[in-house]
């Protein structure tokens, strides 16, 4: 069971952002980014066919119900594009995984609009839009920094309801357990800080006008119906693998790792695990 996130009244600001146990483990966050991690078209497609997200889905519908304007900023599937679209009548979106792109044109829905881009390189004019959402995107862009000051500079600060939604994951997030106690080790890699994404973005925010902080949490996994426990743990393995280390050299090595680690997780949780998000959300002074 995740912990309880104790939030004080009202907005919150940077100072008790960095300390929220949202971005938990606090006493983990590095000094540095680590850098992006690397995702396939095929991982994450793979991956994404078993989320189930829907309170993430409605957290940002209900964030966005008041917005004209907004920016889906690495669309993946164009689940999120599409259910704020639903909604408000359009979304656009911006994609740098070329198969991605291409299955969001397929949709056919024709209210969500995809360009290809990257959160570092928004293909759109100053001010285009009156709200920003970034879900999951920041472990995977070369350069925090850059990427927040671009979700900034599309979004119109004058707009009363202007705002930029930034969602990674948050403390007790089971897949981060995962990654971080059994495939890190393995890939000699650097802890994987999620918190240090979101707090990272904060302070560029902050710096630059969006001052007025919110955070939020919402409940997501990814599922596993296999009915037979060796081939759940055996399938999860291979999802997990794929979507965080498909083009690693100890890819095989991470597999093997996780397959006892899951074998233990669905003993307990038996057909899915964790996703749990952190939602922050910023809005001008």
């Amino acid at each position: 069971m995740t912990e309880a996130w104790p939030v004080p009244a009202g907005r919150l600001t940077l100072a008790e952002i960095r300390e929220h146990p949202a971005l938990g483990p606090l006493d983990r966050i590095p000094d540095r980014y680590r850098g992006p991690r690397q995702v396939t078209g095929d991982g994450w497609v793979n991956f994404a066919g078993r989320l189930e997200r829907g309170e993430e889905i409605a957290l940002v519908r209900s964030l966005t119900a008041v917005n004209s304007r907004v920016l889906d900023v690495g669309g993946g599937s164009g689940e999120l594009a599409r259910a704020v679209a639903e909604q408000i009548g359009q979304c656009t979106a911006v994609e740098p995984h070329r198969q991605l792109v291409e299955s969001m044109h397929e949709d056919g829905s024709g209210s969500v609009s995809v360009f290809p881009g990257s959160a570092e390189l928004l293909p759109f004019s100053s001010g285009s839009f009156d709200a920003v959402y970034c879900a999951w995107v920041l472990p995977y862009v070369s350069d925090i920094r850059e990427a927040t000051e671009e979700m900034i500079r599309v979004c119109d600060p004058d707009n009363p309801e202007a705002k930029i939604v930034l969602i990674s994951g948050g403390s007790g997030n089971e897949l981060l357990g995962l990654l971080n106690e059994i495939c890190v080790p393995v890939a000699e890699e650097p802890y994987d800080h999620h918190g240090y994404l979101l707090l990272t973005a904060a302070q560029v925010l902050e710096e630059h006008g969006f001052s007025d902080f919110s955070l939020y949490r919402a409940e997501s996994s990814i599922r596993f119906d296999e009915r037979e426990p060796d081939e759940r743990a055996a399938t999860a393995a291979a999802v997990l693998t794929d979507f965080w280390y498909e083009q690693h050299p100890k890819a095989a090595d991470i597999r093997a790792a996780l397959e006892p680690a899951l074998s233990r997780h669905f003993s307990c949780r038996p057909h899915a695990i964790g996703d749990q998000a952190a939602i922050l959300v910023a809005r001008p002074a």
